[in-house]
């Protein structure tokens, strides 16, 4: 059987007692001495005990510290430490939280009154470097009026960043409702006619280029001599995706897609050889691509009338899909040399019974009823299900604008769909919709 802990606690004090006191404690603890030079008394001190309890477990809010703050439990969405761990690298190291409202602020970050642009700057950029966010791009451009067209900035510009220390209210709206900001992406044509070179090589040692990769490009040499490189020029990386055939000659073509943008930094007109720092990666940036002097531009286009009556189909997506809905890209197989402006506007058309297109999958219950006023036992009757669908009238359920025109195809974008358009269906152009 185990000692009890206070036996051994008075044995400790009993030694304590006979341990003398060291010299500075008596000017502490004891009286001065009494009278007579005998030996000091010294006055024992009242007793206490002292416990010490320590805790098993992690105590409140410890749980989960070992966690990033976006992982750790809270109850408080506006407590400081509910920072998502977002743009931490950044030299301010702020952060974005979570606010009332499902909306959101940044810490720690300042943004200044204004920004004066620098050659290669864009919208999309300079939101991306104050705002953390480049898609806030339409607000730096409704606090600033005096661009007309979000796509030219020019050097020197000073934009405001803060509207409440300029004041005044924000752009009015300057363009119609239905228009459309699209940045543009790819085409229908022979990429043949765009190439002035391809990427060949990379100072780095890595298979996958993108944002912020610095690349070699070699120049064609038959076309070398008819280019106008400069240094700061920006060009395109593209590619060819796969070769299309159209209902006509014509519109057949390669489908290109655009990969990202350069920036020429060095340029060797002896060699052929540029090098160039890739500004901006949409898709895997590979050697072997292709280079030149696409236009890649804000769409800002609303409807124009139409001038004639025409018919198309989609051509092809830059993704496989069989059917398209609304805000999709897609690539019709009329273009310029039919007539095809920038801002038409094609209507999805049909005739016939949704219905009754479904049956030859839905099985043959699908095309009975059951003769519920009949007494008699399991008495059915067939629905008809042979309307003269000739006669049916044809019915809009979609609209695709056209946002880019090339000679035997044009870029659009589905606005509106009341169905899923499919790849045959009949889009009409119509004279002074």
């Amino acid at each position: 059987m185990k000692p009890h802990r206070p036996h051994r606690t008075l044995a400790l004090l009993a030694l304590l007692a006979l341990v003398p006191t060291p010299a500075f404690a008596q000017d502490q603890v004891g009286p001065t001495s009494p009278p007579g030079g005998e030996e000091p008394v010294f006055v024992p001190g009242p007793s206490s005990t002292t416990t010490t309890v320590t805790s098993s477990g992690p105590g409140p809010g410890e749980v989960d510290s070992h966690l990033p703050t976006s992982s750790q439990s809270t109850t408080d969405i506006n407590a400081s430490r509910s920072g998502f761990d977002l743009n931490k690298s950044t030299a301010d190291q702020s952060a974005l939280k979570g606010g009332k409202g499902g909306q959101y602020i940044s810490e720690g970050a300042s943004v200044p009154q204004a920004h004066t642009v620098k050659r290669g700057d864009t919208l999309w950029g300079i939101s991306g470097q104050y705002f953390k966010n480049p898609y806030q791009w339409p607000r730096l451009w409704s606090q600033n009026p005096q661009i007309l067209n979000p796509h030219w900035i020019y050097p020197g510009d000073r934009l405001r960043l803060r509207v409440d220390e300029f004041g005044g209210p924000l752009r009015s709206r300057s363009v119609p409702e239905t228009t459309v900001f699209l940045r543009n992406y790819g085409w229908v044509d022979n990429p043949e006619k765009d190439r002035w070179g391809e990427l060949v090589g990379a100072p780095d040692d890595q298979m996958l280029l993108s944002y912020g990769d610095d690349s070699y490009i070699e120049l064609d040499e038959d076309k070398h001599k008819d280019m106008k490189i400069e240094l700061g020029q920006e060009l395109q990386l593209y590619r060819p995706v796969r070769t299309l055939r159209g209902r006509e000659s014509d519109a057949s073509g390669e489908l290109v897609e655009v990969l990202g943008t350069v920036r020429v930094d060095r340029y060797n007109p002896k060699t052929r050889m540029i090098r160039a720092h890739i500004t901006e990666g949409l898709d895997i940036i590979e050697r072997g691509v292709y280079v030149g002097p696409v236009p890649r531009k804000f769409v800002i286009q609303p409807a124009v009338v139409n001038e004639k009556y025409l018919e198309a189909r989609i051509l092809t997506a830059l993704y496989p899909h069989q059917f398209f809905g609304q805000n999709q890209v897609v690539f019709l197989d009329r273009g310029a040399k039919q007539g095809v402006k920038v801002g038409n506007r094609f209507i999805a058309v049909r005739r016939g019974d949704r219905w009754v297109e479904t049956l030859d999958v839905a099985g043959v219950g699908a095309t009975i009823r059951a003769k519920t006023e009949d007494d008699r036992d399991g008495e059915v009757e067939d629905l008809r299900t042979d309307g003269p669908v000739e006669k049916y009238p044809n019915e809009t359920f979609g609209e695709i604008r056209v946002l880019e025109v090339r000679d035997n195809t044009c870029m659009a974008i589905v606005t509106e769909s009341a169905f899923e358009i499919e790849r045959d269906t009949i889009l009409v152009m119509k004279k002074g919709y």
